[in-house]
């Protein structure tokens, strides 16, 4: 079966190899407080910060999904009042799981987190809580700091599930990362991965919350002693630092993103059945493709492509009916591409 499925979704060929050998090693087996995970958890951070040009005192922590990223930020990080800006399913969820410290601000899909930034104005809570890229429609957004009216002191976390490791992100644009590792960064499900800037990290201390075991100060507490706070996917952590040191740079990796997504647009503007659900292409996410149509048109794809063993995304929330979804994630190759249009063209 070929995935196309936006998460979990295709994974690197080349993990096949990699599962092997770490159970041929051990690595499947060893425990999270000894000198070998210790050693395997260094490499990893410096191998993400080099090929992914994280800046150097952003800390990486790896935790269950991006999920469980979202509730560590409102325990962790929001001193009073975080402020949520969305437009899909994902955002919504988060805001709906920050309802007791959150203020939901939704937004249409034809605009721009700078453009409804100017219309709300300054921002009251302490924490922005952004998406940047909404798997459930296609949207992806640019993230700059300069674009809110924000105190000083607020932090900026962003839900960046489905385009990180797939695309560069404006790293010291915001104060907290959070995603998941069954999208662009190419693995089985099962692990998230939440990034946090001095600022941030100044915050949790601030708050000297440590009322859960996943609060920051005690993922940092263990992240200095190349830890972590429990028995972590320590399948998924050796899956990242090979597949890292494999793989191209990730500014290598954004290129060839773009570059695939240039294919799809050049078949999908000239395809009459279906059209983007984002118009804008500004707006449009380069790892998801979010297309709509007549919902028995869409059924009939669906079914089309489970014959040729190829998986399409469902819509998702008000979209369900109307809207799939295709992956453009690393693991995808030109190849891939071409045989799921070869099927549309030809078959539908």
């Amino acid at each position: 079966m070929l995935s196309f499925y936006p998460g979990p979704s295709k994974v690197h060929p080349e993990a096949l190899g990699y599962i092997q050998e770490a159970f041929e090693q051990g690595i499947v087996s060893i425990n999270h407080r000894s000198e070998r995970f210790e050693k395997l958890l260094e490499a990893t951070f410096e191998v993400l910060h080099q090929k992914w040009n994280i800046p150097s005192n952003y800390n990486i922590y790896f935790v269950s999904s991006a999920t469980e990223a979202w509730e560590i930020v409102i325990q962790s990080l929001v001193r009073e009042k975080s402020t949520h800006l969305y437009n899909g399913a994902f955002g919504k969820k988060w805001a709906h799981y920050a309802s007791s410290v959150a203020e939901s601000i939704e937004f249409s899909l034809d605009q721009s987190l700078a453009e409804i930034s100017l219309q709300i104005g300054p921002i009251q809570g302490d924490t922005l809580c952004l998406v940047q890229s909404e798997t459930s429609n296609g949207t992806g957004q640019q993230i700059r700091r300069a674009d809110y009216q924000l105190a000083d002191d607020a932090l900026i976390a962003v839900d960046a599930t489905s385009s990180m490791g797939g695309i560069e992100l404006p790293w010291n644009e915001a104060d907290v990362w959070l995603a998941s590792v069954q999208k662009c960064i190419g693995i089985p499900a099962g692990m998230g991965m939440l990034i946090c800037s001095p600022k941030a990290l100044a915050r949790a201390k601030e708050l000297n919350r440590a009322t859960h075991y996943n609060d920051v100060l005690f993922l940092e507490e263990n992240r200095r002693l190349f830890q972590t706070q429990m028995t972590p996917n320590v399948l998924s952590i050796y899956l990242i630092y090979r597949l890292t040191q494999q793989l191209p740079s990730l500014s290598e990796t954004h290129s060839a993103t773009l570059a695939k997504m240039k294919v799809w647009t050049d078949f999908w503007d000239n395809e009459t059945e279906f059209s983007y659900l984002i118009e804008n292409p500004a707006l449009r996410l380069p790892t998801v493709l979010a297309l709509t149509g007549a919902p028995e048109k869409i059924k009939q794809l669906h079914q089309l492509c489970l014959i040729k063993d190829i998986e399409l995304g469902k819509g998702y929330g008000k979209w369900k009916e109307t809207s799939f979804r295709i992956a453009n994630f690393p693991s995808h190759t030109f190849e891939d591409i071409e045989t799921l249009i070869q099927t549309i063209k030809y078959e539908l």
